[in-house]
């Protein structure tokens, strides 16, 4: 039986109209954008149509949209770049402690310059409190994050709220890591108040190697990459025409599937919690809060979960145990710590997520491998 792939969490396998949209791209517009003669005139009327797909999908203006090369270099850009000043001045960051590492390891480096950082934790279902997030903001808070969504445990954030609540803070640059998010919810940047967001293609079953950086037009922050005028002149490098002709590729077809793929990932995760909660002692994170359809990070107490990720793939099932960028560092999440989980259960998590390719009855098929594999350890 086919491989049961399980971790879209951490990137999708890529759609085949794909292929041929970036084939297309490097067969008719191979010209570097930033060129003047006729192949480089496509190349960039390339980029400049992606540009307006992925634009109106976030309810963004296309010129607020810039390329990068994924949502980890958007959300070091975001958060770094008001403060790069070596000489710190009454400027302060707020991130809540939940956030991917891209924003974490950001902000640690703004505090290391001798910026103050506030960051704010979750309640004990993994969701920050817009209250106590809008207190943490202050007259000299220049940038807050807040993700859309978590990317370990699937809980949504009040973003909508704390943005709606700080729109009239003129100062303040309020940034998300919509990466995980703009899988199964939709996103309207202008009407939820965000002011700065971080995307990136292979979550949707894009390429790899293209995201985003969302900035509303009304800011200006400084480019870190210097040698050329692309990107509207904030970002230099030569650009990847085919990665972003594949990523609007991928957002339209996203779009156009939008109900129907995200209405069976919930099903099937439905499918999935109800067999496995029947049939074995487990604890589904974030269950008392709103969670992303598509993602479902469950506590099976007495299990390591390294040991339980290896037999699952030697039985054709593929998970992960959290984020993709910090699995390999073999040390307990972040975001389970900060949500005051009990040390012993830590390294007894499993995050399984569904996709694009997820099939019905991929399920119950998920549930039925994960209780024969615990019931074989006893």
């Amino acid at each position: 039986m086919d491989y049961l792939y399980l971790d879209h969490a951490a990137t999708s396998p890529m759609r085949e109209s794909i292929w041929s949209a970036m084939r297309n791209a490097e067969e008719v517009g191979y010209g570097n954008p930033s060129g003047s003669h006729k192949i480089s005139r496509k190349a960039k009327n390339i980029v400049e149509e992606s540009r307006e797909v992925i634009a109106a999908s976030v309810g963004a203006a296309p010129e607020e949209i810039v390329f990068t090369s994924s949502g980890t270099e958007s959300d070091n850009w975001s958060i770094k770049s008001p403060f790069q000043s070596s000489f710190p001045t009454s400027q302060d960051l707020v991130v809540s402690s939940i956030e991917h590492e891209a924003v974490i390891e950001s902000a640690k480096w703004v505090e290391n310059r001798g910026y103050k950082v506030s960051f704010v934790n979750p309640n004990i279902a993994g969701k920050v409190e817009s209250s106590e997030f809008i207190q943490s903001i202050r007259e000299t808070t220049t940038v807050a994050s807040l993700m859309w969504a978590n990317n370990e445990t699937g809980v949504l954030q009040p973003v909508s709220d704390i943005g709606k609540a700080v729109k009239g803070n003129k100062k303040l640059i309020f940034h998300s890591d919509i990466v995980q998010g703009f899988v199964s919810t939709k996103i309207d940047f202008h009407k939820h108040g965000i002011t700065s967001a971080a995307m990136s293609a292979h979550k949707i079953g894009g390429p790899k190697g293209i995201g985003f950086m969302f900035l509303h037009n009304k800011y200006k922050i400084e480019s870190y990459l210097h040698g050329g005028k692309q990107e509207l002149e904030r970002r230099a490098g030569t650009v990847n025409v085919v990665g972003v002709a594949g990523f609007a590729a991928a957002v339209k077809e996203h779009q156009d599937r939008f109900d129907e793929e995200v209405g069976l990932i919930k099903n099937e995760k439905n499918t999935f919690e109800e067999l496995i909660s029947e049939n074995i002692k487990i604890s589904v994170i974030g269950l008392e809060e709103e969670r992303l359809p598509h993602i479902s990070n469950i506590q099976i107490r007495g299990v390591n979960s390294e040991n339980l990720l290896v037999l699952l793939d030697l039985d054709g099932v593929g998970v992960s145990r959290g984020s993709a960028c910090s699995s390999g560092a073999q040390k307990p999440s972040h975001v389970l710590e900060a949500m005051k989980i009990d040390k012993k259960d830590l390294n007894s998590h499993l995050r399984i997520s569904f996709g694009w390719t997820t099939k019905v009855g991929d399920g119950a098929r998920a549930a039925d491998k994960i209780i024969n594999t615990i019931k074989g350890l006893k």
